[in-house]
Order: C-alpha cells, then structure tokens, then sequence
C-alpha cells in the first residue's frame, strides 16, 4: 500500500457531477471494467488504480482481498513497464476546491463510528460480516442533548429532529450491502432519551435508553442482476442501551458508547438478504470517532439532506 495513494468517494455521486471532479472520475472509470457498460446498470463502482495523468492502470470490482492485491500487484507491473512516471502531471482544470461541498466536517461537533452487524441466531449461527457509517452533530445540536440542570434519574428525551435522523438515515440494514434510506412515513416509534446517574462539578454519567420501529411497504424493484423483485416489506425493531460522559466544561463527550439490538426483516434491492428475510437479529454500535483522515469520512447519507429536520 506504501505505493498508492488511497482515496474513497461516492461512485453514484460523483460519477454524475456535471463538474471537473466528475469528469475526471470518468476519465478514469470508462477505461476500466465497467467502462461503457449500460446494462444491467451504469455503475462505474470497483476499485481503480490510476496514474495522476488519468491512465488507468488496474482496476475491479470485488470483495475478495485477495483479487485485489492480485489487481494491485498488475498495476504496480504495469506503472514500473513505463519510464518518466515521475515528470506526468495532472490534466489542467482539475484542482480541487475544497469549499465546494454542500457540507462541512463538524470540527467542534460530535462524530460517532456506526457498525452494524448480524448477531447470533439460536442456533448459534453468525454471519461474521459487517459494514461501518458515520454520524455527524454541529456543535449546537451537541448542545441541545444536554439540557441545563439535569436531575439524576429524571429522563429526557434527545431533540425530535435529531432522534428521528439517526432512525431514518442511520438505522439501515447495511450489514452485507446497499440498503435505501428509510422514509418519515416508515418511522413508526422513535424514543431516544438520556437519563443522568451521576452529576459531578465538571462531569455527567449518562445512560441512554429508547425504542426504535421502522418498517416500509414492498417497493417492487427489481434487481438487475438478479431479477429478484423487492416484494414484500421489511422493517427493524430496536432497543438502545448506552453510557455516556459528558465534560460540562469543555462541553464534549469523553466517551459515547451505544448499542441499538433487535430484529430485522425483508429486504432491499442491493442488500443481499434474498435468501435471509428473517425476521433474525441485528446490532448497531456508536463509539466517539478519532480525528483521522479515515474518521472523517462523512455519513453516507450526507447527501440526504441531511441537517434538515426530519
């Protein structure tokens, strides 16, 4: 990996800005696996290795690592069969403006990992698979979970708007694949609420409990891969439990650790539970995020509008 430099977007999004960062995108993709493919889809998704000049030099689209470090190993072969890699510059017009987002890292706000997985089954079965999100707080909606004078034992429920969010964006069955962003209409119970069990000069232990239901009529999409028609509904139940510190100083979180478990069903297009509607167990975690460059990977719903109140 010494040899790359790895970067990560969004295919689907960035592959249909109608800007530089768009095309260059393109430039890249359509001399790689999918390039020029219409059908089943126009997803240009996979891994490219590429030179700063836009040649392509491997790419693929897979999860084996093993296939990947085989495509890495040809693109490596393939940079060193080439001399004067080291005077190739970027195309001109491609600079980018890091302003020219819709959206802000929340530098002074509150960022937790999500994981989500399947848990185990009666009978013992795991799927070992899991996947990973971001949740993003601005500094004043990290203010509004704390309210001022919090009695210990007393229970008060997180800001409407802010509970509803991380139900309708975050809380997706996105353990094995893509999975859409749940609907205000699918948010059938949404109860998230922080309970103070102990009140210190500079500091507060929290406990965060709630409910969370979701569930959505069949949408009748048809996968175009496999053909498989999205027919019946799917849906999650879940029970959070948490602990919580929050310096009332430096008015942050010390630590922020939350489960969500319950029960999932149905399925989705792209999330590959075909052949496993359940109903069967669920977890999500949140823990504070580092201040990585990895860590600062946005939600993927960043695009959802994703600030506005729900």
């Amino acid at each position: 990996m010494q040899n790359f430099v790895p970067v990560a977007d969004n295919c689907s999004y960035t592959q249909n800005l109608q800007n530089m960062e768009g095309e260059f995108f393109c430039l890249i993709a359509e001399q790689g696996h999918y390039g020029g493919r219409t059908q089943p889809t126009t997803t240009r998704q996979g891994l490219y290795t590429c030179t700063l000049a836009g040649e392509l030099l491997a790419s693929i689209n897979t999860r084996d690592g093993d296939e990947v470090a085989e495509m890495m190993r040809q693109a490596l072969e393939k940079w060193h069969q080439k001399r004067g890699r080291a005077a190739e510059v970027a195309p001109g017009g491609y600079d980018y403006d890091p302003h020219s987002d819709c959206w802000e890292y929340p530098e002074d706000g509150l960022v937790l990992n999500l994981y989500a997985r399947d848990l185990h089954r009666g009978s013992g079965e795991v799927d070992s698979r899991w996947n990973l999100d971001r949740v993003w707080f601005t500094r004043d909606e990290v203010n509004s979970l704390i309210p001022g004078n919090m009695v210990i034992g007393k229970n008060y429920p997180i800001p409407k708007h802010l509970a509803r969010r991380i139900a309708k964006l975050h809380l997706v069955d996105i353990v094995r694949g893509e999975s859409p962003r749940w609907k205000n209409e699918d948010l059938k119970q949404v109860e998230i609420a922080l309970i103070a069990e102990e009140i210190m000069a500079d500091r507060m232990v929290l406990r965060l409990e709630g409910t969370v239901r979701n569930e959505a009529p069949p949408i009748l999409y048809v996968n175009p891969f496999s053909n498989q028609k999205v027919d019946m509904p799917r849906g999650l139940e879940l029970q959070f439990l948490g602990n919580l510190t929050y310096n009332q100083t430096a008015g942050t979180f010390e630590n922020f650790d939350v489960i969500a478990v319950g029960s999932r069903w149905g399925a989705t297009a792209f999330n590959a539970r075909f052949d496993d509607l359940g109903p069967a167990p669920i977890g999500f975690a949140f823990e504070l995020a580092s201040d990585s460059m990895i860590d600062r990977t946005p939600p993927q719903a960043i695009l959802s509008s994703y600030f506005e109140v729900v």
